[in-house]
């Protein structure tokens, strides 16, 4: 099997002859041509590998060679080098200048060419071999964007559809993962006996896994909900879960609320999460009042027999409540400084009337604090107004 395969473009016979001798006998196989324009039409049936040319031909010399093939995005790729009678540093830059890689003068030692020849194809090799790995990654990266995306768009399949509506309630969410799949999730379930359930959380890491885990979490919510009880047996359910599910190191924080109409009341267990704002009459829009749903409890997943503890607060109609994660109030300024609980509660102070419009103006107005700081962390927002 031929090394590779060599153009060798000269007017002078003799000249071919030698050097195709002494390249055929290397084991390489050879093409001549006598000039430009029968070097063209050898291309056309066989690419070479390497192109040896003359400088000074008739009907077309070795510098339109070089720039015909230089300049043509198929044969852009072939080495190129110029044989040149024209000796000294001026002669080599200008030939290099041309396109061509390089330049041997005029007279030559076949020896001298044969060296040259091998020289190049063991540099022609590891080119190949780079673009082979590089076509194979890239065929790679463009298999995993693919995943990536399909896991994202399944992941968007697992929120609430928008605009929601449960009992006696109206949500909706901002979810911005960090890197097109995150580890945050929510949920909102209506009840047989009217009240609703809803949970936030968010998973340690990003990517795929925490996204994975995000899909375990809202799994086995659900299937607390709909075994009955109240958000301190769902806790402890799906603490169970995910401590038998996942390794030690994945936890998840969480916030899971339980709203009974009939009671005008939240009850709600705090599972190491952000707790949300309770924002008096905030459906009505406008300046109004908040407080912070404040609960202390372990995360889910770290240990099967942590206690989790219940708490409860009032709940109105027309009551608006913030679910959001920490990824919306922990970007760091260039100031080192951070909007945290403190700044979200200023904004949220006078946000739209309907949920919609809250929604984005919270993510709004936390984007232009942080500005030119992006968010850097899976951010979830939910807006959830009590109806009238």
């Amino acid at each position: 099997m031929a090394k590779g395969v060599v153009l060798v473009v000269d007017d002078e016979a003799p000249i071919r002859d030698i050097l195709s001798f002494y390249l055929k006998r290397a084991g390489y196989q050879v093409l001549t041509a006598g000039h430009g324009v029968e070097a063209l039409g050898e291309m056309g049936r066989l690419k070479p590998d390497l192109i040896i040319s003359d400088l000074r031909m008739p009907e077309m010399s070795g510098d339109e060679l070089c720039k015909r093939v230089k300049s043509d995005p198929a044969t852009q790729d072939i080495y190129f080098i110029i044989l040149s009678a024209l000796d000294g540093t001026a002669s080599r830059i200008g030939s290099l200048t041309l396109g061509a890689d390089d330049m041997i003068p005029k007279p030559f030692h076949a020896q001298e060419v044969l060296a040259k020849v091998d020289s190049t194809f063991r540099l022609i090799g590891m080119q190949k071999e780079i673009k082979r790995q590089n076509k194979e990654l890239t065929t790679f990266q463009e298999r995993v964007r693919e995943e990536m995306e399909l896991a994202a768009a399944l992941q968007m399949g697992l929120l609430p559809k928008l605009p929601g509506e449960g009992a006696g309630v109206h949500y909706t969410h901002c979810y911005l993962p960090a890197a097109g799949i995150g580890g945050d999730i929510y949920a909102v379930l209506p009840l047989a006996d009217g009240a609703t359930a809803m949970m936030i959380a968010d998973v340690s890491g990003h990517g795929v896994t925490a996204a994975l885990i995000s899909a375990m979490v809202k799994t086995s919510f659900e299937n607390q909900v709909r075994l009955g009880g109240e958000p301190l047996t769902w806790a402890l359910g799906m603490n169970e879960d995910l401590c038998r599910s996942t390794l030690a190191e994945q936890f998840a924080t969480a916030w899971l609320g339980r709203l009974d109409p009939a009671a005008d009341r939240i009850c709600y267990v705090a599972a190491g999460h952000c707790a949300p704002l309770r924002i008096v009459k905030g459906s009505r829009g406008g300046l109004q009042r908040s407080e912070v749903l404040r609960g202390k409890g372990f995360m889910l997943g770290l240990d099967a027999q942590l206690p989790f503890m219940e708490h409860e607060a009032e709940f109105l109609p027309e009551d608006r409540l913030v679910l959001y994660t920490d990824g919306l109030v922990e970007v760091e300024r260039e100031d080192r400084t951070m909007l945290e609980e403190a700044g979200l509660r200023r904004i949220c102070a006078e946000l739209p009337a309907g949920a919609e419009e809250a929604a984005a103006s919270v993510i709004a107005q936390a984007r232009a604090f942080n500005a030119p700081a992006p968010f850097v962390d899976d951010v979830t927002l939910v807006i959830l107004d009590r109806k009238a």
